[in-house]
């Protein structure tokens, strides 16, 4: 199995937080989370409790003991190397979707410098995904120490920033009296979601797509300074600044716009927009747009090399053609970067068969947690065999309460996991696809995904 090479234990508390945030911390999810009313802060808790912290936990343990290849090598030492590809190939194929909707959403948002009707122009949108990739992909032929600066400069700029203003912005609106356009009303309705609200549910699959992915942290595990109490202490500080910004982000999207006028590629910028024309300082709105679009496409630039390194891995144990595997000077796979470049442009150009942008945005969302729900319940499968049948390998880090609470913490995880492939065949509202046809086609996808990846493994088997 291909490894990868070890680093000296340098990264302290701070840095690794910043790092662990980068991953999933957008003014995306904002828009979405103000539609669902004050339902967003119970969705939010179930999101941080239920899934990311279970997510982190686990991974943190599988990347101090097997620190090769991520998910390839955690599940491969759980289950052998059909298994760890089938889930590299989950994690994989699942980005191919997540990032055309990261992408819609920076293109929505860059239509603010321009035009604000440009948002929901549905050419636009495609040819801002297929630029935004394209750029990214050749930035990061240089490597991952480029990509790593971007991302940095994305989050404080084009997220925390552009946060914090919102933010403020909408306490100084709710202190001068302006109308609150959500319902603040504190009954059980209102703050309890529904489990019989399709839409609900379907919007809370947006809330967990916001937080996928932290398992990439874990692959620092044994970089880490005292990992034993860094590395969960780094997590709970990420995953409480997501939680505080997002959920406030949301809030203020939700006091200034209507429920029905939220638009869920760019309502953030909607949002900023409603409040500085309130203040007068419309001047500022593209300035904010362009940093907002900024840090969507560094949190891209984080994801392109990242989950294509463990394909990369499998492909070098046989499971891809040997022409795909070359790599550069910088010991980047060049040529799968741009055929995943290429598939993204395929998907990216839905946006222009479809009129609804936010339609196509929402079943994007809806595929991507379909797949990695898979691998995440993979992973955790994975974790709860390695502790029984290798329980003599040094961990760093360890899930607290010994086996039984690598029990209780990856059953939790692979519940909501199964829960999320559920709610992902929910159809979203409006659904211009018809009932039948919308199902067939998420069965079809995930059912093509899996034998795709089935068809490479007999191709190994008989090369």
């Amino acid at each position: 199995m291909t490894r990868i090479s070890s680093k000296a234990p340098t990264l302290t508390v701070l840095p690794l937080t910043f790092m662990t945030a980068a991953l999933f911390m957008t003014l995306r999810n904002m828009p979405i989370m103000a539609e669902t009313g004050l339902h967003m802060i119970v969705f939010n808790l179930i999101t941080v409790l239920a899934f990311l912290l279970p997510v982190a936990l686990v991974a943190a343990e599988l990347a101090t003991g097997w620190p090769e290849n991520g998910v390839y090598g955690w599940v491969s030492a759980a289950f052998g190397r059909n298994a760890g590809f089938m889930a590299v190939w989950l994690q994989w194929t699942q980005s191919l979707f997540g990032l055309t909707s990261i992408l819609a959403y920076a293109g929505g948002t860059l239509a603010y410098v321009m035009a604000p009707e440009l948002g929901t122009n549905r050419i636009f949108v495609a040819g801002t995904i297929i630029t935004i990739y394209w750029a990214a992909t050749f930035a990061n032929f240089r490597g991952t120490a480029r990509s790593g600066l971007i991302s940095t400069v994305a989050l404080a700029a084009g997220v925390l920033l552009p946060s914090a203003l919102l933010i403020g912005a909408a306490g100084i609106y709710v202190l001068g009296g302006h109308p609150i356009r959500m319902d603040l009303t504190l009954s059980a309705d209102n703050i309890f979601p529904s489990l019989s609200d399709p839409a609900s549910l379907v919007l809370f699959l947006s809330f967990v797509f916001g937080f996928v992915g932290i398992e990439v942290s874990a692959g620092h595990a044994s970089e880490v300074v005292n990992p034993q109490k860094s590395y969960p202490r780094a997590l709970f500080i990420a995953a409480g600044l997501g939680f505080a910004v997002t959920l406030l982000g949301g809030m203020a999207v939700g006091v200034v716009l209507p429920v029905d006028t939220i638009s869920s590629v760019n309502g953030a910028t909607q949002a900023f927009a409603a409040l500085m024309a309130q203040f007068g300082l419309g001047w500022s709105v593209p300035v904010v747009a362009f940093l907002i679009a900024f840090g969507a496409a560094g949190q891209v630039s984080t994801w392109i090399i990242g989950p294509i390194k463990g394909i990369w891995a499998a492909g070098h144990d046989g499971y891809l053609p040997q022409a795909l595997l070359a790599e550069n000077q910088h010991g980047v796979p060049t040529r799968l970067m741009l055929v995943q470049a290429s598939l993204i442009t395929a998907v990216g150009l839905l946006f222009i068969l479809f009129d609804d942008v936010n339609t196509v945005f929402l079943l994007l969302t809806a595929i991507a947690v379909i797949l990695y729900a898979i691998m995440y319940v993979m992973m955790f499968m994975a974790a709860i065999r390695l502790r029984h049948t290798h329980p003599e390998v040094h961990r760093a880090y360890r899930v607290p309460g010994g086996t039984p609470g690598m029990w209780m913490i990856s059953g939790i995880g692979m519940l909501t996991a199964l829960a999320c492939f559920a709610i992902g065949f929910i159809p979203p509202t409006p659904n211009p696809f018809g009932l039948l046809t919308l199902e067939l086609a998420m069965v079809g996808l995930c059912a093509a995904t899996i034998l795709a990846g089935g068809a490479l493994i007999v191709m190994r088997r008989t090369n």
